[in-house]
């Protein structure tokens, strides 16, 4: 664990700040939840991704997607990929792909592009749940999709909203 050398007093009702410098270094951006661990030691925090909570889930769709359809499947929360069907890929996501997620928008490839250090066609949905953009479902193959795909990223991005809503 790195000292920060960073002190802040607990006010009243429990809370602290945390120093803006700290979250633009980890990522963290203004309304992001926070997970709480606790040991003997202390108290520490970190990002929390309900997506994250579906690695499992996600590994097997994808999987399943790229086995059964022959199409790539990739899962990503808002900071980094969670499930791949492809391997090789760039865990950073671009600030177009972070661009869709902040506007909750749909993308759909007109020409073959490059997405997280993968070229190829591709098909992207946000998941949103409860008016929040938790991440991305993104389809890809090396030629243009027929139509019918858009109809199973409807569907594939409902399983995960529904899933993570019960």
């Amino acid at each position: 664990m790195k000292q920060t050398g960073v002190v802040r007093k607990i006010d009243e009702l429990g809370r602290i700040v945390l120093p803006k410098e700290i979250r633009r270094n980890l990522g963290i951006k203004d309304g992001e939840n926070l997970e709480i661990f606790v040991d003997e030691n202390g108290v520490y925090l970190q990002k929390y991704s309900k997506i994250l909570d579906l690695k499992k889930l996600g590994d097997v769709l994808v999987t399943e997607i790229g086995d059964c359809l022959g199409i790539n499947a990739i899962i990503v929360d808002r900071d980094k990929v969670v499930s791949a069907s492809v391997k090789n890929y760039d865990n950073n996501l671009s600030s177009e792909i972070d661009h869709l997620m902040n506007e909750r928008e749909e993308y759909a490839s007109k020409q073959e592009e490059s997405f997280l250090g993968l070229t190829g066609y591709f098909l992207m949905k946000p998941i949103i749940v409860s008016t929040d953009c938790l991440g991305m479902i993104i389809l890809m193959k090396d030629k243009a999709f027929d139509g019918w795909e858009n109809k199973f990223l409807k569907f594939l991005t409902m399983l995960f909203v529904r899933k993570i809503e019960l």
